[in-house]
């Protein structure tokens, strides 16, 4: 008797594998079927936020001129075990192949977040130093302001 119930548990066990699964396979068709096709998508065309890596080297276009842009490169110091941030100079065209382009924003951010120290400058402008701007009127360069000496010119004639 011990070697039919044996068989007969055997026989039992394989029938309900087979139904548990095919009742967790119909399962997931109508999982799939509901939320249409399985497919993830984004409903928000803003991108999404990359975390900057350490030793890795990013885009940032200029504000300024979009047709340049600063690469950008986080290095960790070994000396006092600070993060970096390393700009280069401005380049004009497109971002190489292989170089993720990011916001201004978002290399600000994280350097916040990180605590780092910027190496050079304080923006991503193409140029940032525009030359020598004309004095502004009342700037301290003399007691009379360009508002007074444009009036003293008026009376004049």
């Amino acid at each position: 008797m011990k070697g039919m119930y044996a068989r007969f548990q055997q026989r039992q066990a394989k029938k309900i594998f087979p139904a548990a699964m095919e009742v967790y396979a119909e399962t997931l068709n109508h999982l799939t079927q509901a939320s249409g096709g399985g497919g993830i998508l984004r409903e928000s065309k803003q991108s999404l936020n990359i975390r900057l890596k350490p030793n890795e080297v990013y885009a940032v276009r200029a504000l300024d001129r979009p047709d340049y842009y600063r690469t950008v490169m986080i290095k960790k110091n070994q000396m006092n075990g600070q993060f970096q941030m390393l700009i280069s100079n401005p380049v004009y065209g497109t971002t190489p192949p292989g170089i993720d382009e990011v916001s201004q924003e978002q290399v600000f951010k994280q350097m916040r977040e990180m605590n780092a120290q910027m190496i050079q400058g304080k923006d991503f402008d193409a140029f940032p130093h525009q030359g020598v701007t004309p004095p502004t009127q009342g700037d301290g360069y003399g007691s009379v302001t360009q508002h007074h000496l444009n009036q003293q010119k008026r009376n004049q004639r």
